[in-house]
């Protein structure tokens, strides 16, 4: 008697037979809740919340440089001054954003549609912060306007009491030499009480 195999007898098995344990399929996988997205929104809002108050501050030393004499162009002043007033309104509107993603009020719904609330309103605290982040930072770029060159004033005393103001210019080595609205005057050195320095001549 002759044996042959079957096709039953040669079938290979499928490479995912045994793979799972049959209980396995019915024990439900762990998924994150509302409740654990809007706890690490909270989280993350609550870091955020230090580095907005750092660009609070700097905004604050901004205003304090406006209160400086400042060689910038009035206009160009008056800019720096409207662009750090901006800075500070954006920067307590995205903190007050934040806030309420950091520390939710009691009345707030659960669910998905508050954690997608409060991923959007996060994002949006952000991006409001770095703007108000640059705002300030163009208007403290006002303090290092360049100084006009050739301006420097100095006012000088002769022994007799008489006065020149003006801006220095070259002349004699024994004597200071200003020009003044009369045309340049060289003081003899033996003739000065003394010198001092400006802003601008009366």
């Amino acid at each position: 008697m002759i044996w042959r195999k079957t096709k039953c007898e040669t079938a290979q098995p499928l490479p995912w037979v045994g793979l799972m344990d049959p209980d396995e399929a019915s024990v439900p996988r762990s998924a994150v809740t509302p409740g654990d997205r809007l706890e690490r929104l909270s989280a993350s809002a609550r870091g955020w919340h230090t580095i907005q108050m750092a660009v609070l501050g700097f905004i604050g030393i901004c205003g304090i440089l406006r209160t400086t004499s400042s060689s910038a162009p009035r206009a160009v002043q008056w800019l720096a001054g409207a662009l750090a007033v901006a800075a500070l309104a954006v920067a307590c509107m995205a903190i007050f954003t934040v806030g309420r993603v950091a520390y939710p009020v009691g009345d707030a719904l659960d669910g998905d549609r508050a954690a997608v609330g409060a991923a959007d309103r996060l994002r949006s605290g952000i991006r409001l912060t770095v703007i108000a982040l640059i705002l300030a930072v163009v208007a403290a770029l006002s303090g290092w306007w360049p100084s006009p060159a050739g301006n420097s004033a100095v006012a000088v005393t002769g022994t007799t009491g008489q006065a020149w103001c003006g801006p220095l210019v070259s002349g004699p080595a024994d004597a200071i030499s200003v020009r003044t609205a009369s045309g340049i005057i060289s003081v003899p050195a033996q003739a000065i009480a003394q010198v001092s320095p400006v802003g601008r001549c009366p």
